[in-house]
């Protein structure tokens, strides 16, 4: 049994939240949610195959292309920079884990310190409140050392993003649910987690866009 702590921000940290849901210039057409669940889901599973092949400027070049469907509202360098502070998260992630075979070692590293402040930046570039860097940082902790733990955290950062993008919990565990699906394929590192992956991934960015494309609708 592994003990850990959980990482709190540091009480002079004060996280710059958008208080207002980004504004779609236009009710999305079935046509336009399957392109975007397309382009999301692809650059996703593309994205963390170049970050397995230690391909900073491809996996954020892919990254940038997820969050600009997400967050269209959001200019390109804003969005860059964005990608840039997730996939130096995942990196610096990635080589914790290789330098601590230990699993406690790996779980109590102060770097993961550094890997929450990168995910506090994209909050605070994409407007996200800080509780999704903090519960995102939690799920990669717990995943580091295959303790179902991070299936929790996995579920509210869900809850987070949608009350995001929506102003309500719609839907969340259905996509924490998908994605964990997803995630748990890429860890198998063939071609058959790849190609199922991204199916698994194009329904979790279809529902998304659907939920998205609801408020907009009822706004109406």
């Amino acid at each position: 049994m592994v003990f850990v702590e959980e990482i709190r921000p540091s009480k002079n940290e004060r996280a710059i939240i958008e208080t207002t849901f980004p504004v779609l210039e236009r009710f999305l057409s079935e046509e336009k949610i399957t392109e975007l669940a397309e382009i999301a889901s692809q650059n996703t599973v593309d994205g963390f195959i170049a970050q397995d092949q230690m391909e900073f400027d491809r996996a954020v070049l892919h990254w940038s292309q997820v969050f600009h469907a997400i967050f269209p509202e959001f200019d390109s360098e804003r969005v860059m920079k964005a990608s840039e502070a997730f996939i130096t998260a995942l990196f610096a992630e990635s080589k914790l884990k290789d330098d601590n075979a230990d699993p406690y070692t790996r779980v109590h590293d102060e770097k993961w310190e550094f890997i929450r402040n990168e995910f506090s930046k994209m909050c605070r570039l994409l407007n996200l409140p800080a509780s999704f860097g903090i519960e995102t940082t939690n799920a990669y902790r717990y995943h580091a050392i295959k303790d179902d733990a991070y299936v929790k955290h996995l579920i509210e950062l869900h809850r987070v993003l949608m009350m995001r993008l929506t102003g309500t919990e719609s839907v969340y565990r259905e996509l924490a649910g998908l994605y964990l699906t997803a995630i748990s394929l890429h860890d198998k590192h063939n071609r058959y987690g790849v190609l199922k992956g991204k199916e698994i991934m194009k329904a979790y960015y279809t529902i998304l866009f659907e939920a998205r494309n609801a408020v907009h609708k009822s706004s109406y």
